[in-house]
């Protein structure tokens, strides 16, 4: 008995063994194994980037180190949304696939011809680099490939970071502006004297009337926070106009208009017109002088109280 329970004691012994030296031998492998560049292009080299889904794609380009979009060259970019593609997408670092079998690139949805999302890098010298990116796996993770190679690896990244809608990549402050001094509209007129808001000729008040100054500040902080909806699709007329002077003395021109139930507006430095929400558009298109505008109190002098005798 004693001599079965020492072989058997032996043999468990001999089991443990054996699998020690398998985990260190498999842990020394994974550690042996370097990460590699998903796709090997260098940010600094980078000229264009073109991104499919579905039927669309939209281009981005790089000219006189600034990128832009390809169909809209005006607009300024959301520099973190730049920075996900040519910096994180871009210098995305992998090790261990999830597979490397060519049958399973349809079931992860990075096959040529089917995938989720399709991202090609175009360097100066005219090299093309294709990721594809496929279905989530979890939160903040994809399934991806370079279209060079059979391997999938499961990255973080988000889908919504890879969009062919251009409004997703516009800077939607673009059109703010700050340290305003001088405002000048068909109905009114406004300089800033002193930290001090004034009346400029030739607008004027009556008698009984003072200038809101917190009116002034409401309206001047619409243009320093503005943002726009997005990009108009189209070209309207312009209704009215709206010059603003900033304390540098450069001068910018809005323009406004409207088309049914749509609102738009532009700066005459940046061709391409913009929309806007309602209640922005009425805030800054529609004014009038009553809207900076307070009427005086006026005190009244109360007779005393004659006591009758």
């Amino acid at each position: 008995m004693n001599k079965q329970i020492l072989i058997l004691t032996a043999f468990l012994t001999l089991q443990l063994a054996l699998a020690g030296i398998l985990f260190f031998n498999d842990s020394n492998a994974m550690s042996r194994v370097e990460s590699r560049l998903l796709v090997d292009v260098g940010a600094n080299k980078l000229n264009k980037i073109s991104i499919t889904e579905g039927e669309e794609t939209l281009s981005l380009i790089k000219e006189n180190d600034r990128w832009q979009l390809e169909s809209y060259p005006e607009i300024t970019l959301a520099n973190s949304k730049v920075d996900a593609l040519t910096n994180q997408l871009a210098n995305t670092q992998v090790s261990w696939p999830v597979t490397r079998t060519e049958n399973s690139h349809e079931r992860f949805k990075v096959s040529a011809n089917d995938f989720e999302k399709q991202v090609e890098f175009t360097d100066s010298d005219g090299h093309k680099h294709t990721v594809l990116l496929g279905k989530s796996p979890s939160f903040k993770q994809l399934y991806a490939r370079n279209l060079a190679d059979n391997d999938v690896y499961a990255i973080e990244y988000s889908a919504y970071q890879v969009n062919v809608d251009p409004d997703s990549w516009l800077d939607k402050s673009m059109l703010s502006i700050d340290s305003i001094k001088e405002i000048k509209h068909s109905v009114v007129n406004l300089t800033k004297h002193e930290q001090s808001w004034q009346l400029a000729p030739p607008s004027a008040l009556d008698k009984q009337q003072a200038l809101d100054e917190s009116s002034v500040e409401d309206f001047v902080n619409q243009l320093t926070n503005l943002s726009v909806s997005g990009i108009a699709k189209k070209t309207p007329t312009a209704t009215n106009t709206l010059m603003v002077k900033n304390e540098q003395d450069r001068q910018y021109v809005f323009s406004f208009a409207a088309d049914e139930q749509s609102y738009f507006v532009k700066r005459d430095d940046v061709n391409q017109w913009f929309t806007l929400a309602k209640p922005k558009y009425e805030a800054l298109a529609k004014l009038s002088l009553d809207k900076f505008v307070s009427e005086e109190e006026q005190l009244e002098e109360e007779e005393p109280d004659v006591a009758s005798e």
